[in-house]
């Protein structure tokens, strides 16, 4: 045990720390294809989404599949596929070819995703799951700060050699899985999610009749359009203020500065509080945050604005995967990890559309105050449902006791 967590977990997070330290050809995309390919905006918009419609297949069968045969398995497909889908998206230039290419690369991407959600679910006792989600957290966010510096100095050198090191880190990651930790393959062959009682159809029947966890997607769909804003209105809105694209990447950096400081200082005070209550609050603290962005007229407005959102994003993401994981009975982790996640996809699809049409309709400051609007609602509905959310969280461990 380390740090209170088994060998099995510290495995799979210096995995997901090293794919996501490699994990930089989606946030170059836009920019290869305008500059190396020399397409259209239009049509870059329309073949980046494909990645997006193909992450919601992902996400959508990935963790029913890995409920049926195993995290391990998908994890390894999911790697492998996508791989294999970025060299072909390198040497392709055709923007029908590349939109196609990218769908499978996002479907395939995105199969890891409520895999791994899961299996830590699987390998770490309920008590201390908080911990894992957030210190998972913390492994994306670095590596996510990380890997942009890396691609801006691989792109310096050839676009190609981007999405050669990202396929190769795809690789090395599946071959570290597969040979050095032959006993988190055997636990997950032989976990509680991977029986043959578990079978598709019945736990999709389960998340469909389950209205305290839909109830909890729904609200969190809610936030998810909100802080997509961060990467599609934000820029957009500071531009039309006459502030440059260099003060908007400062503001990435306080973002991304803050939760690689702040995350893991955080897990004492989180420990100590219900999720439910860390999710109020974090909810709360943004809230205020784009309140004050709604109002924000200079660099200095939206650095507070952004500093504020950031510390509510602190106590969203990972108590928002813990809590569906406590929610989710053991035999369908995968499946309802992978229904959350695909909340999250259609979220990143449908956050540029409408925020791009809210400011060209009304303005920045609008599309803010709706924004704050959202997010009330999100607050005040989390703490309406708290009494269902808890109940069901405790069938589901008094019925994972039972099989016990």
């Amino acid at each position: 045990m380390i740090f209170g967590l088994s060998l099995l977990y510290w495995g799979l997070w210096l995995a997901i720390l090293i794919l996501w330290m490699g994990r930089f050809v989606t946030s170059f995309l836009s920019i290869y294809l305008v500059s190396a390919l020399h397409l259209g905006e239009g049509v870059v918009g329309a073949v980046v989404a494909m990645y997006g419609f193909g992450a919601i297949i992902g996400c959508l069968f990935g963790g029913a599949l890995s409920d049926r045969f195993g995290r391990q398995l998908m994890i390894i497909i999911g790697e492998i596929g996508a791989a294999a889908a970025l060299l072909v998206v390198s040497v392709l230039a055709d923007p029908v070819a590349l939109g196609a290419a990218l769908f499978v690369y996002g479907a395939f991407a995105s199969l890891p995703s409520p895999a791994i959600a899961a299996y830590i679910a699987d390998v770490v006792p309920p008590k201390r799951q908080q911990r894992a989600y957030v210190l998972q957290s913390w492994a994306i966010n670095f590596g996510y700060a990380i890997g942009p510096i890396v691609a801006n100095q691989l792109i310096k050198i050839s676009y190609s050699l981007m999405f050669y090191v990202e396929a190769a880190v795809m690789i090395a990651v599946t071959i570290l899985l597969l040979v050095f930790f032959r006993e988190v393959r055997h636990l997950t062959t032989s976990a509680p999610a991977a029986r043959p009682e578990g079978a598709m159809s019945r736990n999709w029947r389960r998340v469909l009749a389950d209205t305290p966890f839909l109830g909890f997607s729904l609200l969190m769909f809610g936030y998810f359009l909100v802080y997509f804003q961060s990467t599609s209105g934000l820029p957009i809105a500071m531009t039309d203020l006459g502030l440059g694209l260099g003060d908007y990447s400062v503001l990435l950096t306080i973002n991304g500065g803050m939760l690689c400081l702040l995350q893991i200082p955080a897990m004492k005070l989180f420990a100590r509080m219900g999720n439910s209550r860390v999710l109020v609050m974090g909810l709360a603290v943004t809230a205020i945050g784009y309140a004050v962005q709604a109002v924000a007229h200079s660099w200095g407005g939206f650095a507070l604005a952004v500093v504020l959102w950031t510390l509510g994003e602190l106590g969203t993401f990972p108590i928002a995967t813990t809590t569906v994981a406590a929610m989710a009975p053991a035999t369908a982790r995968g499946t309802y990890q992978g229904v959350y996640n695909v909340v999250w996809s259609v979220s990143i699809a449908l956050a540029p559309l409408i925020g791009g049409w809210v400011i060209g309709g009304f303005g920045g400051r609008m599309l803010w105050i709706a924004c704050t609007v959202v997010l009330v609602g999100v607050t005040v509905g989390l703490r309406v449902t708290k009494g269902s959310r808890d109940a069901a969280m405790a069938a589901a461990m008094g019925a994972e006791d039972d099989s016990q």
